[in-house]
């Protein structure tokens, strides 16, 4: 009996259509991962990619004498938020709308609750889970917008008024 001229098969031999899925699947993967690494950093400087602006509008307009940190608050309009020293040689918060080229509020750090006031008079509850603090601009004014997770497991932005403390906004989200 005379066989009929077939490639002896073995446990590791891919069929052709196989090896073409692999290829694709790769090829796929490789630009996936190629537009999403893009995707991310596109992202990232759009973030901070008007921090210079900012600066430079502080600098020029003789808000600050030095800027030390630059800050970004997203309320219904972006908001820059620079921590620098003033011509007095104080420590200065500015708050700016750079849409409108307009300083906002400029408050002294000595004027401001600090982090740790902000965060204790949300933190009377004691089975709060504490998130984040930052700087925001809200009901035009500045203000902490502090995150937690509350009792009832809710997630809650609270703005309390940078200058007394008192609560100006809260907002809590339940979470299904």
């Amino acid at each position: 009996m005379k066989m009929i001229g077939t490639q002896p098969s073995s446990q590791f031999t891919v069929p052709k259509w196989g090896k073409w899925l692999l290829l694709i699947l790769g090829i796929v993967i490789i630009i996936l991962t190629g537009f999403l690494t893009w995707m991310y950093l596109h992202i990232e400087n759009s973030k901070t990619s008007q921090y210079s602006k900012a600066e430079q509008f502080a600098l020029n307009e003789e808000l600050l004498e030095e800027v030390n940190q630059i800050t970004r608050y997203n309320g219904e309009v972006p908001i820059h938020i620079l921590k620098g020293v003033s011509s007095d040689n104080e420590e200065v918060f500015i708050f700016i709308n750079l849409k409108n080229q307009q300083e906002l509020a400029s408050v002294s750090a000595e004027d401001m609750i600090g982090k740790s006031t902000a965060k204790s008079n949300v933190n009377q509850c004691t089975s709060c889970e504490f998130i984040d603090l930052q700087l925001a601009y809200e009901e035009n004014r500045p203000v902490w917008e502090v995150t937690y997770k509350d009792e009832s497991n809710r997630y809650v932005f609270e703005y309390l008024d940078a200058i007394n403390g008192e609560e100006v906004q809260r907002f809590a989200f339940r979470q299904t």
